[in-house]
């Protein structure tokens, strides 16, 4: 686990220093670097944090002549196999490390072989002095960032956007087309940033960058499979559920491969349950670590009870209302701003855990895969309706309108009480359903601000900003597929790596620890993608096959626990004097005319909602504006001085 950055097309005295001493915390325990031979302008460097081959494994590594080097950012599970198949085919290994098998894996088998044959998590550089060209890639799922800028025949690359703002070539300049996506969806989907010129390398993707001509290529390289739904056929229950076993138990053990320690995330939830569980199979001291809020929303008493179930040494860190000044370091070390409160407690649980351990494994990715949100559950069953009785949907919007929200309460499964805000957005999402195409409707189901909200909120001369335009659609491919998992494949796209993904690697990182997620075994995936819609969502229950399979391992009121959301509640915060400063000091009208987005008034109006009405809805919004005006103080006021 590292970090990587580097430069190409130009030349720019102490650069690569800088851009690693910004990204100091994600590798503090050594540096490495490459500067291309006969003078090419190619430089690039890594920050490493020691976990694989402790003593030998420093980057670069190098081919056998030296005339491939890569920085490398991850891990790749099944380094042990592949270098078994590479030293029969007659390569020879320097080190240990599962970095190596990066360069003879792409002098056997090319970029394109090479990504497919590796299992992990991975951000890299490649570059080939033969024919002086170099290639970024990233993994399957994007649990490691990869940012690059390219202008005027220069191009930067890093795992974080920070290193890329060293040059004097790159602005914390704005990407006032991001903002838009960002108030929809509480992040920037990918490939674009916040920052004006930056971008984010896709998931699954590739670069190919030729120094000759200064010319780069994106391809992908893996997606989510889809069966036909006109033609596919499934296999038993029982098969799927042996299929199930086998490869998540072994995505688990591939997961422990280390030099260090390796303990784990442990939630009240069946994700981490179960990876904990498979953990206990190979190792009989794990620690493992929960967070709470002291709030009656907390999942640490379930949690402790399973740790006591499986045996584990446990802790819990309690995020208190002091935390709410951790938020501009978190932004700065986010790169980006993430509308979410939630932050902090990430922020906190890899604190804590990083005082005892280098890697933590965890439960993301398992509610991608086999349906375990409650908007999956939501979607589907209106889409069931709809094509039971057309025009069903806009029938029923004004019968929601109507019901009192403590009453629609008892039928939905949110983090906290829909109240009105949330009540409209059920409204509004039944009456527009079928004017809408899949991801439209999957993003206007969970949206933060309505189309009409963030054109109200938005200053007359940024009104022009409001605008679904932005919103990807469905690939048409991928139509002919079973509707839930057309479904559960947009999370693929943008949800899992912008939302869910970054959130953990920033701040995890940000405390120099490792996070690996068993679930995001691309075996895993392709496998789910196998299995019918009735294996996920079966009479009201999520992750159905998963759950059996917590059926053989916990008692009943463990493996059939309630899924319990996991937020920072904002409101049990409210009245607490940090959190109230918070949003003084952020949206003021002095704060939010300065920055001129926004309308004061309504910025104003929105506040007092919030604290008169402790929705939900409204607390989630006030911390998504109070999050963006955080980010640009932090990079384009540069009102702080973190990293220096």
């Amino acid at each position: 686990m590292c970090g990587i950055y580097g430069f190409a097309g130009f030349k720019e005295e102490n650069l690569l220093d800088r851009m690693g001493r910004i990204i100091h915390h994600r590798g503090p325990d050594g540096q490495g670097r490459y500067e291309a031979p006969d003078g090419m302008p190619f430089s690039m460097g890594m920050q490493r944090l020691s976990i694989i081959d402790l003593e030998g494994g420093w980057q670069p590594v190098y081919n056998e002549d030296s005339t491939v080097a890569v920085c490398y950012n991850g891990e790749t599970y099944n380094y042990v196999e592949l270098r078994q198949e590479l030293i029969a085919k007659g390569h020879a290994f320097r080190t240990h490390s599962d970095t190596e098998c990066i360069v003879h894996g792409y002098e056997e088998w090319g970029i394109e072989g090479l990504l497919h044959r590796m299992n992990g998590m991975f951000a890299f550089c490649l570059y080939d002095a033969r024919k002086r060209e170099f290639f970024i890639a990233r993994d399957r799922c994007g649990q490691k960032p990869l940012y690059y800028h390219h202008a005027k025949g220069r191009f930067l690359f890093g795992s974080e956007a920070k290193s890329l703002l060293e040059s004097e070539h790159v602005s914390a300049e704005p990407n006032l087309d991001a903002i838009d996506p960002y108030l929809t969806l509480r992040n920037v989907p990918e490939p674009q940033t916040m920052f004006k010129g930056i971008y984010i390398l896709p998931t699954s993707h590739y670069l190919h960058y030729k120094l000759a001509n200064n010319s780069l290529e994106i391809q992908r390289y893996w997606e989510v499979p889809l069966l036909d739904a006109r033609t596919a056929t499934y296999k038993s229950e029982g098969e799927y559920f042996e299929a199930l076993e086998e490869v998540f138990n072994d995505a688990v053990r591939l997961c422990m491969r280390s030099d260090v320690p390796v303990g784990a995330y442990l939630s009240a939830g069946v994700d981490s349950s179960l990876t904990v569980a498979a953990m206990t199979k190979h190792s009989s001291n794990i620690n493992t670590y929960s967070v709470g809020f002291n709030s009656p929303v907390d999942e640490t008493p379930a949690a402790r009870e399973t740790a006591a179930f499986l045996g584990t040494k446990h802790h819990e860190i309690i995020c208190q209302p002091e935390d709410f000044d951790l938020l501009p370091k978190i932004v700065w070390h986010m790169d980006r701003p993430v509308g979410d409160a939630l932050l902090i407690a990430f922020y906190k649980l890899a604190q804590g855990a990083s005082k005892d351990l280098k890697v933590v494994l965890g439960g993301e990715g398992a509610d991608e895969a086999f349906a375990g949100y409650s908007f999956q559950g939501v979607i589907t069953k209106v889409e069931k309706m709809r094509r039971k009785i057309p025009g069903v949907t806009s029938l029923a919007a004004p019968i929601f309108a109507a019901t009192p929200a403590s009453l629609l309460n008892k039928f939905f499964k949110f983090p906290a009480d829909l109240g009105s805000q949330g009540k409209k957005r059920v409204v509004e999402f039944l009456a527009g359903y079928t004017r809408r195409d899949l991801n439209h409707n999957f993003n206007a189901l969970r949206t933060l601000w309505s189309h009409d909200e963030r054109h109200d909120v938005y200053a007359d001369s940024y009104k022009r900003l409001a605008t679904d335009a932005w919103m990807a659609k469905e690939k048409e491919k991928d139509k002919g597929g079973p509707f839930l998992d057309r479904l559960l494949k947009l999370q693929y796209d943008e949800w899992l790596q912008d939302w869910a993904l970054i959130r953990q690697d920033k701040n995890t990182m940000a405390h120099s620890l490792e996070y690996r997620l068993p679930f995001l075994d691309h075996r895993l995936i392709e496998l789910a993608f196998t299995m019918p819609a009735e294996m996920k969502i079966n009479n009201g229950t999520d992750k159905y096959i998963e759950r059996k399979l917590a059926d053989k391992i916990f008692p009943v009121h463990i493996a059939r626990r309630a899924k319990i959301p996991f937020y920072l509640p904002v409101e049990y915060f409210l009245d607490k004097p940090q959190f109230r400063n918070l949003v003084a000091e952020t949206l003021n009208e002095t704060a939010v005319k300065r920055r001129g987005y926004f309308e004061p008034a309504k910025v104003k109006a929105l506040v007092e909602n919030m604290n008169r009405t402790r929705e939900f809805v409204f607390c989630k919004q006030v911390v998504s504006l109070v999050i963006l005006e955080l980010w640009h103080q932090v990079f384009v006021d540069k009102a702080f001085s973190f990293g220096r």
